[in-house]
């Protein structure tokens, strides 16, 4: 049977899916394409009609199952909301994602990887460098440009932001901090865009 488009897209679905969980359970480096195809229910030749590599797939991962995929998701026109209901909407919807359990799992195996390995740290930077935050601050040069946001950089903008989102994910997920587990997503986004809001408001004359 000939594989049309959607064929091929649920494949692809369902790969990304069983990587996500293998990936999650074994790390990067011991997880093999015969273990993905086995949590797929397929055989492993078939990953690479689909992905040339385990890096491949990796990189595919990332791009639809994590923030980025937000991000990417974007309409252009949420770059003309208010700046504190863009990023309100923004953080909650990457908490709701990152907080997820599959996610979660994902993170406690992988983030030690990327930082000792060469290969995952490479890519990692590279999709978050091309996506997130040149997303980012293509948003607060617009909004320093037009004087809702202070004047300054807009690159350390971005980067501030993510930094402040993976704080708190890694000390209420990692580190078990439980004065932060007691907060909801909602009041996490409303600490995150408030203080930081705060910092960028436009000085008084």
């Amino acid at each position: 049977m000939a594989r049309t488009p959607k064929v091929v897209e649920d494949r692809r679905e369902q790969i990304i899916d069983a990587a996500l969980h293998v990936f999650a359970q074994k790390g990067f480096t011991r997880a093999t394409n015969k273990d993905i195809a086995r949590e797929a229910g397929i055989t492993p030749g078939l990953i690479y009609h689909y992905f040339d590599s385990k890096e491949a797939l990796f990189m595919e991962m990332l791009e639809r199952r994590s923030p980025i995929s937000i991000v990417k998701a974007m309409p252009a026109e949420m770059f003309d909301l208010p700046a504190e209901d863009f990023l309100r909407t923004l953080v909650l919807h990457v908490l709701q994602l990152v907080e997820g359990e599959d996610f979660l799992l994902f993170i406690r195996t992988i983030a030690p990887e990327i930082i000792v390995n060469p290969t995952l740290s490479t890519l990692f930077r590279g999709l978050l460098q091309q996506q997130v935050l040149a997303f980012l601050h293509d948003f607060f040069a617009r909004k320093m440009a037009n004087g809702e946001l202070r004047a300054g950089n807009p690159e350390i903008a971005g980067q501030m932001l993510i930094g402040s989102v993976m704080s708190f994910v890694m000390r209420r997920h990692l580190l078990q901090d439980e004065t932060l587990l007691a907060l909801s997503q909602q009041e996490i986004t409303d600490s995150i865009v408030d203080m930081f809001l705060l910092g960028l408001k436009p000085r008084e004359q």
